[in-house]
């Protein structure tokens, strides 16, 4: 019986050869009409919402602090 040596990086190679094909994400079907289009809907009475109250939240640039930022 011969013994072949392997590198590091040779271990690591096939190592994540392996991880990276047992991770592959399985194929979804599509939604459904009726489902895009309720999340759809959804989403703009969110962003509505989140519009609304960014308007109301607003303060006057004096009463923010001054930023002085320095690499």
């Amino acid at each position: 019986m011969k013994i072949t040596r392997m590198t590091r990086r040779q271990l690591a190679g096939a190592v994540l050869t392996t991880a990276a094909s047992a991770q592959t994400p399985p194929s979804r079907p599509p939604a459904p009409d009726g489902e895009l289009q309720a999340a759809r809907e959804r989403n703009r009475r969110t962003s509505e919402a989140l519009a609304a109250a960014w308007t109301k939240a607003k303060a006057p640039i004096e009463t923010e602090p001054a930023f002085h930022f320095t690499a």
